[in-house]
């Protein structure tokens, strides 16, 4: 089993928090405040373009009530 990219784990985690953040009904500066980030970084963390950190991944779990896992998950479309 091949190991996956970094872009790739990025874009998984994006889409992720994107769909967990759309379950709750949560707008992303709603999100961004739940978490205590700018909301610019939230955007930047959805679209893939940035690297998170682990406590700023804690914060999305927590928020989300999801594993870290979870937040990582590939998911099928």
């Amino acid at each position: 089993m091949s190991k996956p990219s970094i872009k790739h784990t990025r874009v998984a985690l994006a889409a992720n928090v994107r769909l967990f953040r759309e379950k709750i009904g949560w707008t992303q500066e709603q999100a961004a405040d739940a978490i205590g980030i700018a909301t610019r970084h939230y955007q930047k963390i959805e679209a893939g373009d940035v690297n998170v950190t682990l406590e700023t991944l804690c914060h999305l779990a927590e928020a989300f009530e999801v594993s870290l896992r979870d937040l990582f998950e590939e998911r099928g479309a």
